[in-house]
């Protein structure tokens, strides 16, 4: 092999090696941002969550917001329901919640135990302030 076809032959390698380097780290970026799963808002208005039921995959984030002058929470908590059974909680997840939310304040939990989940706003419960989450 002349000196031209092993300097061709060796380049060919490079590039090749440098295609599949490439390729690898572009495939570990998106498993990455698929590991990262994705954001979903629900909103707080007056006497309502907004949207009042999500589906989600394990993985993912919800963020609560809450745009009504009056506070709110986002309670997981059958403890801290006026009616325990409008909170549930699939097996295997604790239970969690969001403290008081002024306007403007944002909360935000990822769900990674599948199931379904109730919560109240613990202030606002007896006038129908309750949500479902859907992890899947």
């Amino acid at each position: 092999m002349t000196d031209t076809a092993a300097t061709r032959k060796m380049l060919h390698r490079r590039a090749a090696t440098r295609l599949l380097v490439g390729l690898g780290a572009g495939a570990a970026a998106s498993s990455l941002a698929r590991a990262q799963g994705k954001s979903v808002a629900v909103g707080m208005t007056a006497m309502a969550f907004d949207p009042p039921a999500v589906t989600v995959a394990a993985g993912d984030t919800i963020q609560w917001t809450n745009g009504s002058f009056i506070a709110h929470t986002v309670t997981f908590d059958p403890a801290q329901a006026g009616k325990p059974a409008d909170v549930a909680l699939p097996g295997g997840a604790a239970p969690f919640g969001s403290g008081d939310l002024g306007e403007g304040d944002s909360f935000s939990h990822t769900f990674t135990v599948k199931g379904t989940y109730k919560y109240v706003c613990k202030y606002h419960e007896e006038m129908g302030m309750v949500g479902t989450v859907t992890v899947t």
